[in-house]
């Protein structure tokens, strides 16, 4: 049985994918939602990839204490519960208007760019006008979800999961990706890449942030997105964190703050990368793109070209 823990947030969340990766290939699974009272974007997207990576498998998945659940209503309103198939038809409660505070969880399964517009706009409305004060954050937004959703369609083959929020006290945007594919490790050594084979998972994460590093095994200008990425990240004062089979990696302020290798032989099946930065450094994203261009070296030196639109 997965017992769902009661925090699956902060120091909660790497502990909660080592639960997922111990019952990820069990043939039968009661998971228990009596006692969660709190779960992030990152733990929602998560769980909802484990799900659906376990209904394409053919797994056996049963549900247990959604009833007396705290934050029940919350999972409903994030569109968990229908997505893992627990609850159908037509919806019996009021959603709130998500519009300028969040996205619930949608499925990487249409067309990346018109995915990174539905979020976009909802994180920063009017932020498709050039001159609204949240143009940048709408292209902050958007090239973030696209470049990381992209990712997920090469290598999980429909099983990804992205969820966002916007949270005024605290003056952060947060935005959380899952899938059930591969993973990054396997993904780089089935490449061709022999180190990926020969470093402990976290070292491979890191060493997949460093600028043309593709899982397609030759020199590309799609080896770049998630250097980028976490480049724009640090420059807009936030932070991200990757999990992807055996390993955890935590980067922030242009550096790895914290690497984890999941106990026990444990794997994450899949990747998760949760995203979070300041919502005020976002207004001159585009210069911040540039510089992310600037500072990565292997990029600029490359003698292929690279051309990114926000």
């Amino acid at each position: 049985m997965l017992s769902i823990p009661k925090y699956i947030n902060a120091d909660g969340l790497i502990p909660f994918l080592g639960q997922l990766a111990t019952h990820s290939d069990a043939a039968e699974l009661l998971v228990d939602f009596t006692g969660l009272q709190r779960v992030s974007l990152a733990g929602l997207a998560a769980l909802a990839a484990f799900m659906a990576r376990r209904a394409r498998n053919r797994l056996v998945t049963n549900v247990l204490g959604l009833e007396s659940c705290r934050i029940r209503e919350y999972l409903r309103r994030m569109n968990l519960l229908r997505l893992c198939g627990w609850e159908q038809g037509d919806e019996s409660f009021e959603r709130h208007d998500p519009q300028g505070r969040f996205v619930p969880l949608e499925p990487i399964t249409h067309r990346v760019d018109d995915l990174g517009d539905q979020i976009a706009a909802c994180i920063a409305p009017g932020g498709e006008d050039y001159e609204n004060p949240n143009a940048g954050l709408y292209d902050a937004a958007w090239y973030l979800v696209t470049e990381m959703a992209n990712n997920v369609q090469q290598h999980s083959r429909g099983m990804g999961f992205v969820a966002a929020q916007t949270t005024p006290s605290d003056g952060f945007v947060r935005i959380a990706i899952a899938d059930g594919g591969c993973g990054i490790p396997a993904s780089l050594a089935d490449a061709g890449f022999q180190w990926a084979r020969d470093l402990p998972d976290e070292d491979v994460i890191e060493q997949a942030l460093v600028a043309r590093v593709s899982s397609k095994g030759q020199p590309s200008n799609e080896g770049v997105g998630l250097t980028l990425s976490a480049r724009i990240v640090d420059l807009m004062g936030g932070h991200m964190l990757i999990a992807s089979g055996a390993g955890t990696v935590i980067r922030s302020n242009h550096s790895v703050l914290k690497k984890e290798h999941l106990a026990a032989g444990n794997r994450y099946p899949g990747t998760l990368v949760a995203i979070s930065f300041r919502r005020s450094e976002a207004a001159d994203f585009e210069y911040k793109l540039h510089k992310a261009k600037e500072l990565e070296i292997p990029l600029r030196a490359s003698p292929n070209s690279a051309t990114f639109q926000p």
